[in-house]
């Protein structure tokens, strides 16, 4: 049963592409009334492409936790030829009444092109 979800992002087009290379934060999503056996579900969307200048595209993506800096408890590196759609699910039990994390994402040699869709879903059920 879900006792609480929290939705954040951005639609394809509502934004112009933009280049990632230093680790930013897309969005974040606070999620309330968490109790010790709850389970935390986590999901990510993000639409991206290689930016044309390379073979493969490369983008790094975090979760964190608390705070943009926070402890990193999920990561992923993804690769494309052209462009991809990254879809990744994060799950965990308990915790804080109230805990925030943020979806990052970095690509240090400038392998991505940031053009959406992206989204952070959170979920806490009992």
């Amino acid at each position: 049963m879900i006792k609480y979800k929290h939705n954040t992002g951005a639609e394809h087009g509502s934004f112009p592409p933009f280049p990632i290379r230093e680790e930013i934060v897309l969005t974040s999503v606070s999620l309330h009334g968490i109790e010790s056996g709850d389970e935390i579900v986590l999901r990510i969307e993000i639409g991206w492409s290689n930016p044309g200048t390379f073979d493969m595209g490369e983008l790094e993506v975090t979760l964190r936790k608390d705070a943009p800096d926070g402890e990193m408890v999920e990561w992923s590196l993804e690769s494309c030829f052209l462009s991809a759609v990254t879809r990744l699910e994060y799950r965990t039990t308990g915790g804080l009444p109230d805990q925030v994390y943020y979806l990052c994402v970095r690509s240090t040699e400038g392998l991505a092109i940031m053009n959406g869709p992206y989204r952070l879903e959170g979920r806490v059920e009992a």
